[in-house]
C-alpha cells in the first residue's frame, strides 16, 4: 500500500510523518511494529525509508541496518 494511503490511516498528514512514525518505533523497541509498518509499504516506499533515515543524521545507522535487512 502506497505511505500516503497508510499515513492517513494513522491520522498523518503526509509520508514524512509515517516515515518519522516507523523510525520512532524502532528507538521505542516496538520491533515487531516496525516489521509490521515496513511490510505494510510498497518497495519503493520501503526504499524511500531508507534513503529518509540515511538523509537525516539525527538517527543512527542502526535504524538503518534494522530496516535495510527487512529488505
Amino acid at each position: 500500500m502506497k505511505n500516503l494511503t497508510l499515513a492517513k490511516r494513522l491520522d498523518f498528514s503526509s509520508e514524512t510523518e509515517y516515515f518519522d512514525y516507523c523510525i520512532n518505533s524502532w528507538f521505542n523497541d516496538n520491533f515487531s511494529q516496525c516489521k509490521e509498518l515496513f511490510a505494510s509499504m510498497t518497495k519503493n516506499d520501503r526504499k524511500g525509508l531508507i534513503k529518509y533515515i540515511k538523509g537525516c543524521y539525527d538517527y543512527t545507522h542502526e535504524v538503518e541496518t534494522f530496516y535495510f535487512n527487512l529488505l
